[in-house]
């Protein structure tokens, strides 16, 4: 759907507005526009009138699903890259093992060194 689309809705038109303002800052890594919006979206909700426009306000529910999938990929991309930065730093401390499944191991901090000859 294209914003021109969104002047079809009827009563439902300024959510599908807001709606697609969020989807624009979510794709263009605005993030600093989601808090306002969200206002504005929360704003618009309280006013919301449900109307017999059926098709208006699936509309609505296509965008704000849309935006949720946008939402929880974000989310999922700022814990990968938090996991990311954690793995660096714990780098920088020293060895890094991995168990036989693939897991982190901790070294032991108070084990010895053996050699083998």
């Amino acid at each position: 759907m294209t914003p021109s689309d969104t002047m079809t809705d009827s009563g439902a038109d300024p959510m599908a507005v807001l709606l697609d303002r969020a989807h624009a800052a979510l794709t263009h890594a605005d993030y600093a526009d989601l808090g306002p919006l969200t206002a504005e979206i929360e704003a618009e909700l309280a006013r919301l009138e449900i109307s017999g426009d059926v098709a208006a306000l699936l509309r609505v529910q296509t965008r704000a699903l849309r935006n949720e999938t946008c939402l929880l990929a974000t989310q999922r991309g700022f814990r990968a890259a938090r996991r990311r930065v954690e793995e660096i730093k714990a780098a920088r401390s020293g060895l890094v093992t991995y168990d036989t499944k693939g897991r982190r191991a901790e070294p032991h901090p108070t084990g010895e060194l053996t050699r083998r000859f």
